[in-house]
């Protein structure tokens, strides 16, 4: 009987009955509750107008399914729709972490980053929705058109920084930078380079800023870590300096005599402060989260973790939710190849295909992942 009206209820919503499907989904919450059912009701609502409504069964459709739940999309553009976009960015983030192959979701994250002026997260986005876009409208022209323009010049003002660096003209080189930045806000190279370039010039502010946006977009980069470690001694911020070291130490690891040179520099830094001091990095963290900016709100909770074990606990939630919000490929590639590989072992190449499908269309072309996807791809 249940099977039934739920068959009913999605033929009356694929026809556009939305009231009809409502009542029928409405009729299943005596026998079955359930995080899909919520969402279902929660569409009708949201597709009839009644955003409240709407609201209420999509958060408790989250409130069952806190991940994998397509209800993020929809409250996000709730939130949208009453202007708060704080919220809207947050729901869609979730929504991101879920499916992040959905072009829709990085768009109305590029747009509304760009808004509120945040261009390293606004190009992100604009990234992702350019790779993971199945429609080639006008929309994505434009937004193509705009981005490799800006490549262009990001990449053309690099090289004339690089020529400058060369000739030892520091001062040339940060005009070059700053103009390339601006076009490539999320480009790793170029605040590498600006970062090192104002550390050069004794300019440590403004090399901190580059600096941690170069370590958000490779946080295993050990040169990124060995300049920000000397920025953060340099300004006399020495918790932030001693977890920046404890990042650094297992990149060094083979290297005895760096690693243990590190390891005096940490236990000097470690003196330096008491059991209280994260609560400044904890205080930061919660500031860049209210504002939306999660690569560094991850980055000062990872800080508190480090700085004090009985936090990652605390936080864990928190950080794990951050790391899939930046980049839940990762997870998504991990677990999409761990299923694939039992079912081609199965013999079952028509949904290890499935996965491995997913998995080259999430991980880069050069890497690990994507080629072993690949060469397990069967024609079933």
């Amino acid at each position: 009987m249940e099977n039934k009206k739920l068959e009913a209820a999605r033929n009356h919503y694929m026809t556009g009955d939305y009231q009809a499907a409502l009542k029928l989904y409405l009729s299943l919450l005596n026998t079955n509750i359930s995080y899909k059912l919520y969402h279902r009701i929660g569409k009708c609502y949201y597709k009839m107008g009644d955003l409240k409504q709407a609201e209420e069964f999509f958060q408790k459709s989250t409130g069952l399914e806190k991940i994998e739940n397509p209800s993020y999309y929809y409250l996000g553009n709730i939130c949208y729709k009453k202007e708060d976009l704080k919220a809207a960015i947050y729901y869609w983030c979730c929504a991101f972490a879920y499916k992040p192959e959905d072009a829709n979701v990085s768009m109305n994250l590029a747009t509304s980053y760009f808004s509120r002026g945040m261009k390293f997260q606004s190009v992100y986005y604009y990234e992702k929705y350019l790779k993971y876009s199945k429609e080639k409208g006008d929309a994505y022209k434009a937004v193509k058109i705009s981005i490799d323009k800006c490549n262009q010049v990001g990449a053309e003002f690099l090289q004339k920084a690089k020529h400058s660096l060369y000739r030892k003209d520091n001062k040339s080189a940060l005009e070059f930078l700053n103009f390339a930045v601006k076009n490539q806000p999320a480009s790793y190279d170029i605040n590498y380079l600006l970062g090192s370039t104002y550390m050069a010039e004794n300019d440590n502010m403004h090399a901190l800023i580059y600096l941690k946006q170069a370590y958000c977009l490779d946080n295993k980069s050990l040169d990124v870590l060995k300049r920000l470690a000397s920025v953060y001694i340099n300004i006399g911020d020495y918790t932030a300096a001693y977890c920046t070291m404890r990042r650094l130490l297992p990149l060094v690891i083979n290297n005895q005599p760096e690693y243990l040179r590190n390891m005096q520099i940490i236990k000097d830094l470690d003196s330096s402060f008491d059991e209280l001091s994260f609560q400044g990095h904890l205080e930061w963290g919660d500031r860049y989260y209210e504002e939306n900016n999660y690569h560094l709100a991850l980055f000062e909770y990872e800080n508190c973790s480090i700085m004090k074990e009985t936090m990652q606990e605390e936080l864990s939630e928190k950080v794990e939710k951050l790391r899939t919000f930046i980049n839940p490929e990762v997870r998504i590639i991990k677990t999409s190849l761990d299923k694939g590989n039992k079912l081609y072992e199965k013999n079952d190449f028509k949904n290890s295909n499935k996965y491995f499908s997913k998995v080259m269309l999430l991980s880069r072309e050069d890497s690990s992942e994507y080629k072993m996807a690949k060469s397990k791809m069967v024609n079933a």
